[in-house]
């Protein structure tokens, strides 16, 4: 969304509802004032030090000034996400923001919209899940499911995160394991299970987090309606699959073009991955994709690169992975 400061200079900022703090990309740091201090932190899994700290400007949407639990943004150096994304980004607005609001995204329609959730009604919103913290010292927004089907989890709702989500190692574990058969409700790799329901083709990473987490693909199934004052997700399911990502297909026939001709490095043009064992983390111009073989524990991961939208995709790097995510071969690229 576009935001306005008070001298009217306008910036494109993401919505990211498992950002804790607002932040700031730091070519604003000359009109922020005088810095309050200093932090490390962590974007996205890249880790980040001495990012510094100002005293927020008034952020308006339209002609409405925002609230913002704290008085203070963080500035960081968002040239890689906008580099990533290939546009610019000058500002990532998250929960000290966010929590003050119910915002809906109809991914059908593009759009995004605030709404008055103690007027609105409600009946059109689908099923509602409660909404809590992810811990005791995460006040982040959570729900007790996960993709897996389990109840006993708390899940992080993160906008930010360009997947279906992840699990927690226990759960991973579980759902990769398809020697064992699904029970109480519980998925089997390549499907999710959320809320009773079935998700086919669900991309899930592990991540020794806190949590779980359910992203923006899972939710762009979704009429989505955060009702954060009121502490409830609503999700009303619009879409029978996933929606149609341009990148991820166009690289995916990329590399299934290089592996049909011989050419796609640590592979023959007979052999398959399991079902489901396909994972992509997919930018604008940019694709990392995580693919297992049958009986194999490692993991074979590749990065395809484009110039622009319209450019044809390239393979710029390939390697290997064993159980613990350690190298263990680089393969050439040709």
């Amino acid at each position: 969304m576009t935001l306005r400061l008070d001298n009217g200079q306008k910036l494109p900022f993401i919505v990211d509802t498992g950002a804790e703090a607002t932040l700031f990309d730091k070519s604003l740091e000359p009109i922020l004032g005088a810095p309050v201090g200093a932090t490390d932190g962590d974007l996205g899994g890249v880790k980040s030090t001495n990012n510094t700290i100002y005293t927020s400007p008034k952020l308006y949407l339209g002609g409405a000034p925002l609230m913002m639990t704290g008085p203070n943004i963080i500035t960081w150096d968002l040239r890689p996400l906008s580099f990533a994304l290939g546009r610019p980004v000058m500002g990532i607005l998250g929960f000290d923001v966010l929590e003050h609001y119910c915002i809906q995204l109809d991914f059908a329609a593009r759009k995004l919209r605030f709404l008055d959730g103690d007027r609105a009604d409600k009946h059109n919103w689908g099923k509602a899940f409660p909404i809590v913290a992810v811990n005791a010292k995460d006040v982040r927004p959570a729900v007790c499911e996960n993709l897996f089907g389990a109840h006993d989890s708390h899940s992080l709702i993160d906008s930010g995160c360009d997947s279906d989500g992840w699990l927690m190692p226990k759960y991973f574990r579980q759902w990769t394991n398809g020697a064992a058969a699904g029970t109480n409700g519980e998925a089997r790799c390549p499907d999710g299970m959320f809320g009773g329901e079935k998700y086919p083709m669900v991309a899930l990473s592990e991540n020794d987090w806190p949590s779980d987490a359910i992203g923006l693909h899972f939710l762009a199934w979704h009429l989505v309606t955060l009702d954060f004052p009121g502490h409830t997700l609503y999700l009303k399911r619009t879409s029978l699959g996933p929606l149609a990502d341009e990148a991820t297909d166009t690289a995916a026939s990329f590399l299934k073009d290089l592996k049909n001709k011989g050419r796609l490095p640590g592979w023959s043009k007979d052999e398959h991955s399991q079902p489901g064992g396909v994972t992509f983390h997919v930018t604008a111009n940019s694709a990392t994709v995580e693919v297992r073989k049958k009986d194999d524990p490692s993991t074979y991961h590749y990065t395809v690169i484009r110039a622009a939208k319209i450019g044809s995709w390239k393979l710029q790097k390939a390697w290997r992975t064993d159980q613990d995510g350690k190298t263990i071969q680089e393969f050439p690229v040709p």
